[in-house]
């Protein structure tokens, strides 16, 4: 799939950009202020337009938020016990609470369970884990990134984040016209998100910057690529519906890798960068193993 060869190739232009001396060390912050206030805003515009929802699919959206707010549950009294401080906690919280349910899982449904259940894919990505980051995801960053929790400077930050007000535009403007020359100009602002995610994660990604880190790397990917799903399967599992279509799907989202929005937010907070690097490096070539084996273990009878 030629989606998987961009990830990586995005990612090792990112550190080649890095080894190349050509660019400053606050690259970063560049990449990652573009990703939020312009690809992830525009992603939104276009995903959502003309997007039907079907009323058997509301479970399945919910299942980013159940995953993100369980890993608040797992993960914080895990930092705690291990005496980590309050950015890594929530550098962990945002790379392992929230899966990569577009770029990455899209092209999974596709490959797995078919094209046809694209839309509902696209309805967990947005209603679940895009709209849950532009809230939650958003509130935890500024709460580890300020080291206390602020009401006021949480609700502004959500008032005032682009992608949050994309959302809000899009479900507005959802069943109106657009000129095709602005939907062209939307779908290639949207594009953008994900070359210059990963460059952003590529710029700092330091694999020399493993040590001291392993725990932390144990838990992030521990919780993406095996708690959260497990949870999921369990959950639909009380329901007696694993066998269910709209279940598997959401199932499978449920086992993506880190999603590069969160982990571009983690970096615009500062929140421990050579960590949140390292989980997504790490992490998405291992879930194209830990994916196919959770679908293995979905579909079985």
């Amino acid at each position: 799939m030629h989606e998987i060869s961009l990830i990586f190739t995005c990612l090792l232009i990112g550190v080649v950009l890095r080894w190349s001396g050509r660019l400053p060390d606050t690259a970063t912050k560049a990449f990652g202020g573009w990703v939020i206030n312009v690809a992830l805003p525009a992603t939104a515009l276009h995903s959502v337009h003309g997007l039907k929802m079907d009323d058997g699919w509301w479970l399945a959206a919910a299942t980013p938020w159940i995953g993100a707010i369980l890993a608040i549950l797992v993960i914080v009294p895990l930092c705690r016990a291990f005496g980590w401080s309050h950015r890594r906690a929530g550098a962990l919280l945002l790379v392992g609470g929230w899966g990569n349910t577009s770029f990455v899982g899209l092209p999974m449904i596709a490959a797995f369970a078919g094209s046809q259940w694209l839309g509902l894919g696209i309805v967990i990505d947005l209603f679940g884990s895009y709209l849950a980051l532009s809230t939650l995801g958003l509130a935890i960053a500024a709460v580890a990134s300020a080291g206390h929790f602020d009401w006021r400077a949480v609700a502004k930050r959500i008032a005032t984040f682009p992608p949050f007000w994309a959302i809000l535009i899009a479900f507005a403007t959802n069943d109106l016209p657009r000129p095709d020359w602005l939907d062209q100009l939307v779908e290639a602002l949207a594009r953008t998100l994900t070359p210059i995610a990963l460059a952003a994660v590529g710029y700092a990604l330091r694999f020399d910057r493993i040590s001291g880190r392993l725990g932390a790397l144990a838990v992030g990917l521990g919780y993406r690529l095996l708690l959260a799903p497990l949870a999921i399967f369990l959950m639909y599992a009380a329901l007696g519906r694993t066998s269910d279509p709209v279940a598997q799907v959401a199932m499978l989202e449920m086992a993506m890798p880190p999603m590069l929005g969160a982990s571009i937010i983690a970096l615009d907070h500062d929140l421990e960068p050579d960590l949140v690097a390292l989980v997504i490096g790490i992490g998405v070539p291992l879930s194209m193993l830990t994916a196919w084996m959770w679908w293995g273990l979905v579909i079985s009878p």
